[in-house]
């Protein structure tokens, strides 16, 4: 009898866990069947596009009966499949709502850069969610400044160059007196850019031309005489009584840059940028007995490398906004100089010189620095005014090759490049900027 009993209840423990195993499955299957997206039909009697969507919890009555769940339906705005009542639409992204009005606009990640073209109406238009936006090929916009660049170069460094020719000699001339008149010159500036986004891609030409500086040595005031070290070699023996010195400059750059948003006030930016800085020297005198003596000396430097920096929004107010750059890089710099001595009468003058490049060239700095205040003139066009400075290191100099050229009549031809020098140049932009 105690066996039996045994066998009776492990059959009904047998029978209550199989039991359990399909009370289990079945509630799985149930709650997977309520939570799965069901497609949805076609509708019938008129084209789907043109109903109107359901967003959030409530229900558009426009719908076709035989597709609404019992308990109401929640429309996902990406895929726009019909979901079960267990979902709470709260969870969902509404792209839509997110972008619907002005206020919406201002949470984009760069609401400084809302003015691109109308960017909040733009990102307000776009009726449907993240996926169509991100193949939305005319969700953008062009952007096109042009600036007029009046900019100064400051003098190059400490070198004695003319001194008086009497006893005792005194310093009458050093280069670093040779500071420049103003040059002016363009600014172009291409922009694409997203305005739901911020980022953008950019291509900026500048040129800035006839940096100039003169000093001009009047018989009044000579003789005069080559200040020690000299130049290519001559030295204090040839004096003369009158003459000018000249010192000339160019800038032109092309740069090709990606920005990217960092938060609402931030763009950072990377990209690739190319640098000419040409400069040339003179010294021309003239001897009793109409002799003279002309030295040259000419650098040319093509730096090409690469860059980062940031463009930051600092100010907002309803008729100003204030943004500034800051780039930096290290470039290769392929620099040369060319050196002329000519020297004789003024009827038979005799010349020499030398050519030196960099191969292979040292590293170069660029470094640039401005800050833009922008006055809207209409709702796509700006007046701009700001500050531009752009600094140069490891660049070659005419002056500071004065030394290390030998061209002395009669003897072997040497020379050398000196690659330490380096200048500042600032200035004031002025001028416009149109977006569609």
């Amino acid at each position: 009898m105690r066996k039996m009993l045994k066998s009776i209840e492990g059959s009904r423990r047998a029978i209550a866990t199989v039991v359990a195993v399909l009370m289990v499955a079945g509630s799985v299957r149930a709650q997977d069947d309520n939570l799965h997206y069901e497609s949805v039909p076609e509708a019938t009697g008129s084209d789907w596009s043109e109903q109107p969507s359901v967003v959030g919890s409530g229900v558009d009555s426009s719908l076709p009966d035989d597709v609404l769940p019992d308990d109401g339906v929640a429309d996902n705005p990406v895929t726009g499949a019909i979901l079960s009542p267990d979902v709470d639409p709260a969870t969902l992204p509404h792209f839509e709502d997110s972008y619907s009005t002005a206020t919406a606009c201002d949470d984009r990640p760069c609401p400084g850069y809302k003015s691109w073209c109308k960017g909040c109406e733009r990102c307000a238009a776009a009726p449907y969610g993240v996926i169509n936006r991100l193949i939305d090929k005319d969700h953008g916009c062009w952007a096109v400044r042009t600036d007029a660049l009046i900019l100064w170069r400051d003098a190059p460094p400490g070198r004695a160059l003319v001194e008086t020719g009497d006893a005792p000699a005194l310093p009458f001339l050093n280069a670093n007196q040779l500071d420049s008149t103003a040059a002016a010159g363009p600014r172009f500036s291409l922009f694409r850019g997203n305005p739901c986004t911020g980022d953008a891609w950019e291509a900026t030409y500048l040129r800035a031309a006839n940096f100039r500086s003169q000093r001009y040595f009047y018989a009044s005031e000579g003789p005069f005489a080559l200040a020690n070290p000299g130049i290519y070699g001559n030295g204090q023996a040839q004096n003369f009584d009158q003459g000018y010195a000249n010192l000339g400059s160019s800038l032109q750059s092309f740069e090709f840059n990606r920005h990217v948003c960092h938060g609402k006030h931030l763009r950072w930016i990377a990209g690739f940028r190319w640098v000419q800085w040409n400069e040339q020297f003179t010294l021309a005198d003239q001897a009793p007995g109409d002799v003279v003596d002309f030295y040259q000396n000419t650098c040319v430097n093509d730096l090409y490398g690469g860059q980062i920096g940031l463009d930051a929004y600092l100010l907002s107010l309803p008729w100003l906004r204030v943004d500034s750059v800051l780039k930096a890089g290290a470039y290769y710099n392929t620099a040369v100089q060319n050196s002329i001595y000519a020297s004789g009468p003024v009827d038979a003058l005799t010349s020499q010189g030398v050519s030196v490049a960099g191969t292979p060239a040292s590293c170069a700095f660029v470094g640039e620095l401005g800050f833009t205040g922008i006055v809207p003139i209409t709702d796509c066009l700006d007046f701009r005014i700001g500050y531009f400075g752009l600094w140069l290191s490891g660049i070659a100099q005419p002056t500071q090759q004065l030394s290390g050229q030998s061209l002395i009549p009669g003897e072997p031809i040497a020379g050398s490049l000196n690659m330490r020098g380096g200048t500042l140049v600032q200035g004031v932009s002025l001028g416009l900027e149109g977006r569609w």
